[in-house]
């Protein structure tokens, strides 16, 4: 399949879903009211499981903060419920919280909530997402000082912790600490009002708000798997953002396009065959054309990805090449790999989760063919958000079929140690790599500072993408949010994480 054929069959598939470019957008029922459409229902509502972007776009900075902020333009750790902190020795950080800060509920925020906070978080009988992610590989242990000062101690070394604290969410101590919530009580602009599965979640602003007061008073985020759906939502009136539009629904002046610090992959599964057979790792990414999908199913301003990481990140690896199109090669791969009895004809399942970007399934019907023409036989199976996370987070059947599956990795927090220890280690809660060596450089980067920590993390990327490969890397990413024409709002880099109800107001 060549680009051209790519291009064209692209636009074939895709024009039924086009809108027009100039569309009119309607005015707001009322200044205080605005309704959001995303992607999805969000999996979990629990304070503690916003390492799912699905969760924290509802939760992060509207129900529930933490101790501080990243900032959007170059990850620097900002004040929220903590005002200043500082590291007492190599495994004791100091933080001084914010006086006068009460939850929803009424309760007060201080340093026992933070403690309960980290104990829940970490308690492994909730299996809390930031746990089993972001907090992975070390041990908190809070000591409460007095109502305003928390000291945390680690198990390790762990250089940045005030940019881990960015995503740990902090609930009302009051709520459950044996069973996750679907009742979240934090401490931000919005309390929540109503959640309706399958329906949609109300947020109503909090009269009791530490900092400046919301514009908005009452939010309603719904969800629609369809962009074409989404984007005629703002455009009638029913929404007033719209999230996620496909770059061919995009195209009218409220259609606004930016880096979402999204990476785009194919997980593919090693330890089952033929998989576990290097060279038809490799025989994936060189049968499929990159060049050929952008500008057509995904954003014309997409990049080509090397590793699961952005540029921007400390510890990308700017010196591992991207995979060329060269399907004769992959075809040759597999030749190979089937002389020495490689079962390179078995069927190889494809998962993907819809809505999970624009386009999601015609990029992989896309890649499907590919893999077809290169000697593949590959089966397409695209699943709803649920199923698809059985798929993602471990334990998996012994028994499994040999698959790829189709993920993204964002990493707003600006080091490589959010994205690698539980996505690319022997016990990552979603690695499908156990390699000792990859273990150790992992582990000794998290705990190294300066240049030997970019050293360490730039070698990593390179033996996950080229000696192990291990992901087929597909793009850095590109999001397109419909804003209504009276709305003032502008999505950053943190979009896909955090809605940030409390920057949007009318004109």
């Amino acid at each position: 399949m060549n680009m051209i054929s790519i291009t064209k069959a692209a636009k074939v598939g895709l024009a039924a879903f086009s809108l027009a470019a100039n569309v009119s957008i309607p005015a707001h029922a009322t200044s205080d009211t605005l309704t959001v459409v995303v992607t999805d229902e969000p999996k979990s509502l629990d304070p503690c499981d916003t390492d799912l972007s699905g969760n924290s776009r509802i939760l992060r900075n509207n129900i529930t903060e933490t101790l501080v902020n990243l900032s959007p333009i170059d990850g620097t750790v900002t004040p929220s419920l903590a005002t200043d902190w500082r590291q007492v020795d190599d495994l004791t950080w100091e933080f001084k919280l914010r006086e006068k800060v009460t939850f929803h509920d009424g309760k007060p925020f201080d340093a026992n909530a933070v403690a309960a906070a980290l104990k829940r978080a970490q308690d492994p009988a909730l299996a809390c997402e930031v746990g089993l992610a972001t907090l992975k590989g070390v041990k908190l242990s809070p000591e409460v000082v007095n109502p305003t000062t928390i000291i945390i101690r680690t198990d390790v070394i762990e250089p940045i912790l005030p940019n881990k604290m960015a995503a740990l969410d902090i609930g009302s101590p009051d709520m459950p600490n044996d069973a996750k919530t679907r009742a979240p009580v934090g401490t931000g602009p919005f309390k929540l009002l109503e959640w309706l599965p399958g329906q949609s979640v109300a947020l109503q602003a909090y009269d009791g708000y530490w900092s400046d007061k919301p514009s908005i008073k009452n939010a309603t985020v719904i969800w629609r798997a369809e962009s074409a759906v989404r984007a005629a939502m703002v455009e009638t009136g029913e929404a007033q953002i719209a999230y996620e539009i496909a770059p061919q629904d995009g195209t009218s002046d409220h259609d606004h396009a930016f880096p979402n610090a999204e990476t785009s992959l194919l997980r593919i599964d090693q330890d089952v065959a033929p998989l576990n057979d290097r060279r038809v790792r490799e025989a994936l990414n060189l049968a499929i054309d990159r060049d050929g999908l952008i500008g057509t199913i995904f954003h014309e301003n997409a990049e080509k990805a090397m590793q699961v990481v952005t540029p921007s990140v400390f510890g990308y690896n700017p010196d591992i090449p991207a995979w060329t199109y060269d399907p004769e090669k992959a075809k040759s791969l597999l030749e190979a790999a089937r002389a020495d009895g490689v079962p390179v004809d078995k069927e190889i399942v494809i998962y993907g989760r819809i809505g999970i970007y624009p386009n999601s399934s015609e990029s992989l019907e896309a890649i499907q063919a590919m893999l077809a023409d290169a000697g593949f036989n590959a089966r397409l199976e695209m699943l709803e958000t649920s199923p698809w996370l059985k798929k993602l987070l471990k334990p998996w059947a012994k028994d499994r079929q040999p698959s790829i599956l189709q993920t993204q990795i964002d990493n707003t927090e600006g080091d490589a140690v959010f994205t690698l220890p539980n996505r690319f280690t022997s016990d990552g809660n979603t690695s499908s790599i156990v390699d000792p060596k990859l273990d150790t450089i992992i582990s000794d980067a998290s705990k190294a500072t300066g240049d030997e920590r970019k050293r360490l993390f730039q070698e990593a990327f390179k033996y996950i993408a080229v000696d192990a490969v291990n992901i087929v890397p597909l793009f850095h990413m590109v999001t397109i949010a419909r804003v209504a024409s009276d709305v003032n709002y502008t999505p950053d880099v943190q979009a896909g994480n955090e809605i940030k109800l409390k920057s949007v107001s009318y004109r």
